[in-house]
């Protein structure tokens, strides 16, 4: 077995401060941030030599072999660096006089060199065509554009790579295949090739071996048929608009989906999102072999027993197929006009694979909800405000969906082993979690502290926002959906009649399950964006289905035949994508009364006709692109939920259908659009998001005020809000009057301590760990000032927490001076230091922190 190497974290850098250190001198600080995760390309990075190293405050591998680049800002000209400076000079006082120079002569510099090409300023799109078509240099090594990593796909950010790797791992990543300087005939689809080359980058948790020669590749099949739908397309006045129309839906039965056959399945798992080149598939756990054996002609022996593929004179022998896929799953037969026809792409493809020794990358499987159970023992799921907001719910209904949430947040107030059970379910190393929980089993009273008190009020306020953006628990979790499985089957060995379908196992919206009983369900997928896309489903047992695959409780069969499901569901297809089934009685009873009543939307909206060179300078103009998408993603999912919020304000006020007719098309302009965003890191649309976005903003019913959960959402801090009649304000009003916990007396932090004798504390080695406390939260603070993704930020606060703890480890504290230490922290005023000290004296120095501390009721 190929052993896995651990993830590998490299640095994350501005664009602008690249331009800066290659064009004006900057220093370039490091900030290792960015990581390539465990994957079939970090094995090849390692084959090839990749440079890593580690500190000796962190186990982490580092290298510098490949940084990625992110373009968030922009250079700025001499000119504006100069006001800047001025202005931040006016406001220091005279105790920065050495500070004030070093900026003043800063300034002098730059007005010497203000004529100079460097002093100009660079746009974002500029500086990304320069980087890319020209590479850079840092450290005398040259670095050039090399693919987005799979995580940073929609964001703009691309990883640049020493050059020496730059061919080697190029070469590789697109299976050999020559896309560049082709003839003008061969018509690459760019935008798709820098998606698909960056699979082999996907994190993954394992691998398997499946040879490729085991490997049935069957035509996909479409399900095409007429239903009363929206259709959003261009109108007359040049925007996009909503037109009610029979039109032609059409569902591809298998996308994405593959069978593999039980053996390569363990743990009970019934789905593993497998990668490869140009290759990824949600492959579920079927009885292959059962099936072929008992589908087998009479008249031929079954290890004589050939199967065709979807190419001419190409067989395989039905005992030797493990895998069953659809070029949905290849994505490399996209670029069959590279080698000719898609038989011989098929054919390299297998040749790649057995090259890479049959390895096959697991990126994940379907799993559990954590969100725990309800007093019945059904497991719970958080449902989303986009959720919530796209059904018409009232008062009532809320406070009968909050029941739940309002006790277990009673509970957290009042119960003190339930808030302890709570916190220590969450702990990690960036909170306190473990700390607080170790000092209640020695000793209860600690729950009685004011820092234990405030740290508890902090929890259980987080939990309640955490509710009011929406997140509700209710009976139900997100299952895997796999399409007409057995229809999958059927069609693999030419019993599925393509020209005339028929369900065989289910039918219309029927669907099937183990997580429920034979009910009625209400389904829900991400993104959500309107009623169009909430699931009314029955689920029905299928013995057919069982008998041919070992299905876990979160798989949910699903049927695209004569039914819109993938358009019900944002277009959803197969590759692992999941849909929250809830049985909640109240969000049954809602959705049966709403299902059907608004039109499927169908994305009618050209696509860009524009060729693209493989090259780099094009790679940035569609980066340039696709940078925008998160911010259009951010900015389509906010306006339709405005336009969803007024809707039900609308309706609730008992207005018009006309009115509400003419927003509701709105709505569904942003349903197509919001498919749209997703879609562009690998496909190009053929209008202005922005101006469309804008366009809808300005929609006449539109209050300028937004309701009142939007400072929840909301990025934004400056915001008017009034009240809506619509659920998500409904769900605020429920949480602002929850009731008061029980008072309690208190106890001194210092009751809590065995005491020792103060005055042979060591007052330096005191001040040394007080001094690394202080840098360690001032510089976590700093993290939430400077522009990173989540993960980044994630990423930087263990470092810099693993940095001062290593340290602080080294130390060989004493009783006295632990003692000294913790009882003046809690007369601290700076509640966060104090808590930062004991946590870190927690994980640092176990033995003599739990020393410090009276034995009351446990010992650990």
């Amino acid at each position: 077995m190929i052993e896995q190497h651990k993830p590998v974290y490299i640095p994350s850098v501005e664009a602008s401060d690249i331009y800066n250190h290659m064009f004006r001198g900057r220093e370039l600080d490091l900030k290792y941030i960015g990581m390539i995760p465990t994957s079939l390309e970090l094995n090849k990075l390692v084959a090839l030599g990749i440079k890593t190293f580690k500190k000796k405050t962190s186990d982490k591998f580092l290298s510098n072999d490949i940084i990625n680049i992110k373009f968030k800002q922009r250079v700025d000209s001499g000119p504006q660096i100069i006001k800047r400076l001025k202005d931040k000079i006016s406001k220091l006082d005279e105790t920065k006089n050495e500070y004030k120079q070093k900026l003043e002569d800063f300034i002098d510099v730059i007005e010497s060199e203000i004529d100079d090409e460097k002093w100009s300023g660079v746009s974002y799109s500029d500086l990304r065509m320069k980087l890319y078509s020209e590479g850079f240099i840092f450290n005398n090594i040259k670095y050039l554009p090399y693919k987005r990593s799979s995580a940073k796909s929609r964001i703009g950010q691309v990883l640049f790579i020493k050059e020496k790797l730059y061919e080697p791992m190029i070469k590789w990543s697109r299976m050999k295949l020559e896309f560049r300087g082709r003839p003008e005939e061969y018509k690459i689809d760019y935008p798709s090739l820098l998606a698909y080359e960056s699979l082999v980058g996907s994190s993954i948790e394992s691998i398997i071996e499946i040879n490729p020669n085991n490997i049935l590749i069957v035509s996909d099949v479409e399900s095409i048929f007429r239903q009363k739908t929206s259709v959003v397309r261009t109108g007359d006045d040049g925007f996009l608009d909503s037109f009610e129309e029979e039109s032609n839906i059409k569902n591809s039965l298998f996308d994405g989906e593959s069978l593999l056959d039980q053996r390569y399945f363990h743990d009970g798992k019934s789905m593993i999102l497998l990668r490869n080149h140009m290759f990824k598939s949600a492959a579920f756990n079927c009885k292959i072999q059962d099936f072929l054996k008992d589908h087998c002609p009479e008249d031929v022996s079954f290890n004589d027993w050939k199967i065709p593929s979807m190419f001419k004179n190409d067989f395989i022998l039905a005992k030797d197929i493990h895998l069953i896929i659809t070029p949905s799953s290849l994505k490399a037969l996209k670029f069959s006009s590279i080698l000719g026809t898609e038989k011989k792409m098929w054919d390299h493809w297998k040749k790649i694979i057995s090259f890479d020794s049959c390895i096959f990358g697991v990126c994940k499987s379907e799993k559990r909800s954590k969100r725990g159970y309800d007093e019945s023992g059904n497991v719970l799921q958080q449902i989303s405000y986009q959720m919530l907001n796209s059904l018409p719910l009232t008062q009532k209904d809320i406070r009968k969906l909050t029941v739940f949430e309002r006790a277990y947040i009673d509970k957290l107030k009042n119960n003190d082993d339930f808030f302890i059970e709570y916190i220590s379910d969450s702990a990690n190393d960036m909170n306190a979690n473990e700390m607080f929980t170790d000092l209640y089993n020695i000793n209860h009273d600690i729950v009685n502290t004011k820092i234990f008190r405030n740290f508890r009020k902090n929890i259980i306020s987080s939990y309640v926002t955490h509710i009011k953006n929406g997140k509700v628990r209710l009976s139900g979790d997100y299952c895997v959906m796999l399409g007409n499985p057995l229809e999958f089957l059927y069609h693999s060995i030419g019993l599925l009649n393509t020209n005339d379908l028929k369900p065989i196992a289910l039918q219309a919206n029927e669907v099937y399950t183990k997580l429920f009983e034979k009910k009625e369900l209400t389904g829900f997928r991400n993104p959500h964006t309107s009623p169009s896309n909430v699931l009314l489903a029955n689920n029905i047992p299928s013995p057919e289905i069982d008998k041919y695959f070992n299905l876990s409780d979160n798989i949910v069969c699903v049927n695209a035949i004569k039914f819109p499901i993938q358009d019900i569901l944002s277009g959803c297809d197969y590759d692992s994508d999941t849909v929250l089934l809830s049985d909640n009685e109240q969000l049954l009873s809602i959705a049966r009364g709403s299902f059907g009543k608004y039109n499927v939307c169908i994305n009618n909206v050209a696509s860009s006709k524009k060729q693209y060179k493989v090259c780099n300078e094009d790679m940035a103009v569609i980066d340039n692109e696709l940078s925008n998408s998160q911010k259009y993603i951010g900015r389509t999912v906010n306006t339709g939920q405005l336009c969803m919020s007024r809707y039900w304000d609308m309706y609730h006020h008992n207005l018009s259908t006309e009115r509400l007719n003419n927003l509701m098309k709105k709505i569904d302009v942003v349903t197509v659009l919001s498919g749209i965003c997703i879609d562009l890191a690998k496909k190009m649309f053929d209008i202005n998001i922005n101006k469309e976005i804008e366009n809808i903003s300005r929609y006449i019913e539109l209050k300028k005020e937004k309701p009142l959960f939007w400072k929840y959402v909301s990025q934004s801090e400056n915001i008017s809000t009034t009240s809506y009649k619509c659920p998500m304000d409904f769900l605020f009003y429920e949480m602002q009057n929850l009731p008061k916990g029980i008072s309690r007396s208190d106890t001194p932090f210092e009751n809590l301590l065995s005491k020792k004798e103060m005055s042979k504390s060591n007052r330096k080695q005191e001040q040394t760990i007080y001094n690394y406390i202080e840098n360690m939260n001032t510089k976590i603070n700093n993290t939430y000032t400077k522009q990173m993704t989540d993960n980044e930020r994630e990423r930087k606060i263990d470092d810099i927490i693993k940095y001062y703890s290593f340290f602080i480890r080294k130390l060989t504290i004493g009783e006295d001076t632990m003692y000294s230490m913790i009882s003046k922290l809690t007369k601290n005023k700076k509640e966060n230091i104090a808590s930062r000290l004991l946590n870190t004296l927690h994980s640092t120095q176990k033995e003599a922190f739990f020393r410090a501390f009276l034995s009351k009721n446990a010992t650990l």
